[in-house]
């Protein structure tokens, strides 16, 4: 399997927090690595049937080598939250959803 996109990892313990003189959030301080994945999104049509929503974007990421658990991760700008393993015969692979975020 390719591997061409890089992806953010973020192992945290505790949540950003929204700071609201400047309305925004606040990073918690948190460690991260970048790894090497492949990247897919999933079709709304499917999400949809899945998850019952039509706005949310959701992609699949896998992995080269099993990874450890993780709150959240960058990638092109956005965050994503975990919402479920896949069961796949390759090492690991996790499904993501965008979250939306001020700041």
């Amino acid at each position: 399997m390719k591997t061409p996109h890089r992806i953010k990892l973020f192992k945290s313990n505790t949540a950003d927090k929204y700071n609201p003189v400047t309305d925004t959030y606040e990073n918690s301080e948190s460690e991260y690595k970048e790894v090497a994945c492949y990247i897919n999104y999933i079709k709304k049509s499917k999400v949809f049937e899945d998850y019952g929503n039509r706005t949310d974007n959701i992609m699949i990421c896998r992995f080269m080598q099993e990874q450890e658990p993780f709150t959240k991760a960058f990638f092109k700008n956005n965050y994503y939250v975990p919402i479920e393993n896949i069961d796949a015969p390759i090492k690991s692979a996790v499904r993501l959803k965008r979250v939306v975020r001020n700041g």
